[in-house]
């Protein structure tokens, strides 16, 4: 049956054109194609077509933002990643969602200002000298710093073991020192011998080898390396006295040994001047090497091992070979730790103090590692035209803590302290100013402008219900009263009696009645009216402990910036100097949780509407 149906259709369409032609597939696509574009032109499709539109706005916006916001914390988080050994992989590889294992970088920017001052030095001596000599210095106080830093800390049982290991050693030392410059003139004078002689160039082979032997015992002897000035003129003056010695040196460790009668120098019998140079050496360097191993003994054992790398580094100071003694440490070195430490601090104010916080940090840091047997002080470098009572009180609330637990404060005025300014100034056990710098401005300002008038003209009304005769005064908006006028003079007049009972306290010497009338002075006629102790820079002040041999660091509280990762963490510069990464834990994963419900309760309520 459905051969005959399909056969009948066949004979049809064949009978019949017109039918024929309806049923061609340009005539079906050609039919679809209208359908289609029908149903798009149709109201319903319309709105269909706007629904999806707002649905993917609605979802897609919000879904961009978050995607931004994770790329930016993942980045920030890997940010530095290697700087540190030790904080690698720390809390996995989600650790920055909340906050990681890793210990938190210390807020504090510590320098040593020795150094900084020292690198003008080099500079010079590289520009004047030579830059290799500026590199050899700076080469070996660098290692001179390490080798303190290694023996630096000693027991008195070590102390003693050290001092006798070196006391032996050199008292050998200084023996086969002298021998070996005894034989250098026996060969001198040998050389100077053989030039005289008949056929002088026959013995040209022998002078070249007594040169080879001489080069190989002393690869050193490049004085421009290995020793400066002063050492040579020393080593000249030992060999002169070893010149009175003569013949009378002997070897403590060789009694056989016997004298060149025409040389009036040491030598090993039957030996020659070289080898016996060469016998010397090694014997100077064998003593030195035992007198390094008894030093060695006396350390523990994680000092041994610092030390035997220290000897191995190549920008190591001659030893032996430079008369000089490889362990000894610079004295200056070794009582770095005990010298007086000057820290540092810069307050460059604005007018809320907003700088207090950091300052606040910093002497918190500071008293902590302060030492009053140390003579220990604080230099402040102050500039500020002051600003608010409470913010420059508080930063002077800082400043007097140093002073109360005994820590000696210099504050140094650069450009300007005026007002709250000097508020923090006068705290100084030694207020130094530049020579043009300003300072006073004793006095106290409050100014507000008032609208009242203008918005009246506005039909503009404020309505301003208080409970208390003076809860406010002076407002933007409120019609001027003349006893809110004297409410506030009153007000700002009971605060200057505050700011000069303080003054007062801080500078008894002051004639506070005198300087408190709200002027400002510059440095010379500051320094007549009392109001500052000495005109100098901050720079000759630091120059001159530096002399002193004072150990002087700049200290700066520098929290964590916010950005994205912080952000998400809950940390940031308003957490406190104290506050463990602990605390922030979790902080990141509730972060995303919670901005991923505000999207989808947007996408909610966006599509809700579209509906």
């Amino acid at each position: 049956s459905r051969v005959a149906g399909v056969a009948a259709l066949v004979a049809l369409l064949a009978a019949d054109p017109a039918v024929a032609a309806e049923f061609a597939p340009a005539a079906w696509a050609k039919s679809a194609a209208g359908g289609v574009a029908g149903f798009f032109s149709s109201p319903e499709a319309k709105e269909l077509y706007m629904y999806t539109l707002k649905t993917l706005i609605s979802w897609g916006v919000p879904a961009v933002v978050v995607a931004a916001a994770v790329f930016a914390v993942v980045a920030s988080s890997r940010k530095g990643k290697d700087a540190k050994d030790a904080n690698r992989g720390a809390g996995g590889p989600f650790s920055f969602l909340g906050g990681g294992a890793a210990a938190a970088p210390s807020p504090f920017a510590v320098k040593r200002l020795n150094d900084k001052l020292d690198s003008y030095a080099y500079a010079f001596e590289g520009a004047t000298v030579s830059p290799e000599s500026a590199e050899r210095a700076k080469a070996r106080r660098a290692f001179d710093d390490k080798y303190a830093a290694t023996l630096g800390k000693l027991t008195a049982a070590e102390r003693e073991a050290v001092t006798k290991a070196a006391e032996k050693w050199a008292r050998e030392d200084a023996s086969l020192r002298r021998k070996m410059a005894a034989a250098a003139r026996r060969m001198r004078a040998q050389a100077v011998a053989k030039a005289g002689k008949k056929g002088g160039n026959a013995g040209g082979d022998a002078d070249a080898e007594a040169d080879a032997a001489l080069e190989e015992a002393f690869p050193f002897l490049d004085l421009d390396e290995a020793e400066d000035l002063e050492e040579r003129a020393a080593a000249r003056a030992r060999a002169g006295e070893a010149d009175t010695l003569g013949a009378d040196t002997s070897d403590t460790e060789n009694p056989s040994s016997d004298s060149d009668a025409s040389g009036g120098g040491f030598s090993f019998p039957g030996s020659s001047p070289s080898s016996a140079l060469a016998k010397l050496a090694a014997k100077r360097a064998d003593a030195e090497a035992k007198y390094v191993a008894a030093v060695a003994a006396t350390l523990p054992a994680h000092k041994r091992g610092r030390l035997s790398k220290l000897l191995s580094d190549p920008r190591v100071s001659p030893g032996w070979e430079g008369n000089r003694d490889s362990l000894a440490l610079p004295a200056e070195r070794m009582a770095r730790r005990d010298k007086k430490h000057v820290f540092v601090l810069n307050f460059f104010g604005d007018v809320q103090a907003s700088q207090a916080a950091g300052l606040r940090e910093e002497v918190t840091a500071v008293l902590r590692q302060a030492k009053t047997k140390r003579g220990d002080e604080v230099v402040l470098v102050l500039n500020t035209g002051g600003g608010t009572v409470t913010g420059y009180g508080l930063a002077a609330a800082q400043l007097t803590r140093l002073r109360d637990a005994g820590i000696k404060l210099t504050v140094c005025v650069e450009q300007v302290a005026a007002s709250g300014g000097y508020m923090m100034a006068c705290c100084a056990d030694r207020l130094v100013a530049s020579p043009f710098a300003v300072l006073g401005s004793i006095g106290v300002i409050s100014e507000i402008p008032n609208l009242y008038e203008r918005l009246k003209k506005e039909g503009i009304e404020f309505q301003t219900v208080t409970a208390g005769k003076f809860k406010r005064t002076l407002t933007p908006t409120k019609k001027i009263d003349p006893k809110d006028v004297e409410k506030s003079k009153a007000d700002i007049e009971d605060v200057l009696v505050l700011f000069k009972t303080f003054v007062a306290s801080q500078r008894p010497g002051l004639d506070i009645d005198a300087v408190a009338t709200g002027e400002t002075w510059f440095g010379a006629d500051a320094l007549k009216r009392g109001l500052c102790d000495e005109l100098r820079t901050t720079d000759d002040v630091l120059l001159d402990m530096l002399k002193e041999g004072a150990e002087i660091f700049s200290v700066k509280y520098k929290p964590q910036r916010g950005g994205p990762a912080a952000l998400l963490a809950g940390g940031g510069e308003d957490a406190g100097a104290f506050e463990t990464v602990n605390a922030a834990r979790g902080g990141g994963w509730n972060a995303i949780r919670a901005l991923a419900l505000g999207v989808a309760a947007f996408a909610g309520a966006a599509g809700g509407g579209a509906a």
